[in-house]
């Protein structure tokens, strides 16, 4: 792949978080490791799913890109619309709050992360006249938001209405008109409809779908309901204890998974008819961040794992054009993994 194509190149990628020794006189140091290597890169005008479980570390990731919550250790590297490279991880405080303007995230949250003593219009309008688009207070930025307001979906009478007066779907759309404000080139997704009903989600990504193609936008989908990410992604990752155990074209990885936690993951999925088979149940709880396993981190729970797991840790490798796999049983066809994981039943 052409270096042109690129939007972000994520290498090797750490986030630890200190944590406090057991004993006061201890020397250990004890780190919760939610990022431990992660490798990947996000071309322009895609949209990338990243997937897995509750605690598996996604939004620790699209924060540490976005050097919200800088990581440890590692690079991103920006390419811009303009034909510059930047790397993120040594930016300035000053050089990184102004490329905030083509980096922009959604959160997940709709109703904590809007301020509650701020009107729709001063929430859409503070990050353009803090970055000089326009003057604070003029009429071209009233009627800049006002437009920006509209391709989201929001009415000219919620302009000066405050977050608590609108419903969570009403919410969704303020935190996508504040992001968007900025004409941004990469947007993080972080779970951004998982907090609204069925039908609300339907909309909000029907919205997102219909302003990527009209500004060019390229996303970072990060969610852990496996249907939504098939249906808006090009490419999926999916996570693992801080780290990517698959990646791959979205149709290559759900029609052919590799990985036994793909495969898992993939079984929970509502299906009605044929199509549905029989759900894998993983043994156990999520390993600790703190002190992950030894060799594969998912042979704890793995229904494939053999001696070689424990012992010897396995990196991604190419199981197919574009597609890779973090398993030593990787060439194992799925028919053979899904027997395995029913045969002890």
């Amino acid at each position: 792949m052409q270096t042109t194509q690129r939007l972000l190149f994520v290498e090797n990628l750490k986030k630890y978080y200190p944590l406090p020794k057991k004993r006061v006189f201890s020397r250990e140091k004890r780190f919760l490791r939610a990022n431990d290597g992660i490798t990947l890169d996000i071309r322009r005008g895609e949209t990338f799913g990243l997937v897995g479980e509750s605690g598996s570390g996604k939004s620790t990731f699209g924060r540490a890109i976005l050097q919200l919550d800088p990581p440890t250790h590692g690079n991103v590297r920006y390419y811009g619309g303009d034909g510059t490279e930047r790397e993120l991880t040594t930016c300035k405080e000053r050089e990184m709050r102004a490329l905030r303007q083509k980096l922009q995230i959604i959160f997940q949250d709709p109703y904590s992360s809007l301020n509650p003593r701020m009107t729709v219009g001063n929430i859409i309008g503070e990050g353009v006249w803090t970055h000089g688009i326009y003057s604070r207070g003029s009429n071209a930025l009233n009627e800049y938001v006002l437009g920006v307001m509209d391709a989201c979906g929001l009415q000219k009478h919620h302009l000066n209405r405050y977050p608590h007066e609108f419903s969570g779907g009403q919410r969704q759309r303020i935190c996508i008109a504040r992001a968007l404000a900025l004409n941004p080139e990469f947007v993080v997704c972080d779970e951004c409809v998982s907090a609204l009903d069925v039908s609300v989600q339907a909309q909000i990504l029907n919205l997102l779908a219909e302003l990527k193609e009209k500004r060019s936008l390229t996303y970072l989908f990060i969610s852990h309901d496996l249907s939504v990410v098939r249906h808006v992604s090009d490419r999926i990752a999916v996570m693992y204890l801080g780290r990517i155990v698959e990646t791959g074209e979205t149709e290559q990885v759900f029609n052919n998974p590799k990985h036994p936690y793909t495969i898992a993951l993939m079984s929970a999925i509502p299906s009605i008819g044929k199509q549905g088979g029989k759900r894998i149940l993983l043994d156990g709880q999520l390993p600790s961040a703190v002190s992950p396993p030894t060799g594969c981190p998912f042979h704890t729970r793995c229904f494939m794992a053999r001696d070689i797991c424990v012992h010897k840790g396995v990196t991604l490798q190419e199981v197919g054009e574009g597609h890779f796999a973090s398993c030593h049983f990787a060439e194992t066809s799925v028919k053979e993994k899904r027997a395995k994981a029913f045969e002890n039943e």
